[in-house]
C-alpha cells in the first residue's frame, strides 16, 4: 500500500484551518452581536433624550391646532347661521314693503301717464301735421 503520511498531514492542516475558520466566524458574529446592543443602546438614548420631549411638544401643538380648528368651524358656522338668518328676514321685509306698496306705485305711474298725457295734450304731434299742411300749399 501506498504511504499515507502527506495525506494524513495535509488533512491535519484542513482540518486546523476549518478550526481557525469556525473561530473567527464566532469571533465575528460575536463582535457583530455586541455592536447590535451598542446601536440599539445608542438609538434608545437618542429617543429618549431628544425624540421623545419633541413629540410630546408636537403633540401639544398639534393639540393646540385642533382646538383653535374648532374654534374656528364653530364660529364659522355661528356666521353662517346668522347671514342666514338675516338673508331670511331682509327677503320677508322686502316682500312685505312690495306687497304694501305696489298699489301706491302704481297709481303713481297712473297719474304720471296722465300727467304727461295732459300736458303735451297732443300739441307736438297736431303743430307738426299742421306745418306740413300749411307749409304745402
Amino acid at each position: 500500500m501506498a504511504d499515507l503520511t502527506w495525506t494524513n498531514t495535509w488533512l491535519a492542516i484542513l482540518a486546523v484551518i476549518s478550526l481557525i475558520q469556525f473561530l473567527i466566524v464566532c469571533a465575528a458574529g460575536l463582535f457583530a452581536y455586541r455592536m447590535y446592543q451598542k446601536a440599539m443602546t445608542t438609538i434608545e438614548t437618542v429617543e429618549r433624550v431628544h425624540i421623545a420631549p419633541l413629540r410630546a411638544r408636537v403633540d401639544g401643538m398639534l393639540d393646540q391646532v385642533q382646538l383653535m380648528t374648532d374654534k374656528v368651524r364653530h364660529a364659522q358656522e355661528s356666521v353662517s347661521d346668522a347671514l342666514r338668518h338675516v338673508t331670511g328676514t331682509g327677503s320677508a321685509v322686502a316682500g312685505a314693503v312690495k306687497s304694501k306698496t305696489w298699489p301706491i306705485v302704481g297709481i303713481f305711474q297712473g297719474l304720471k301717464s296722465v300727467a304727461a298725457s295732459v300736458m303735451g295734450n297732443g300739441r307736438d304731434d297736431h303743430q307738426e301735421r299742421s306745418d306740413r299742411t300749411y307749409g304745402a300749399m
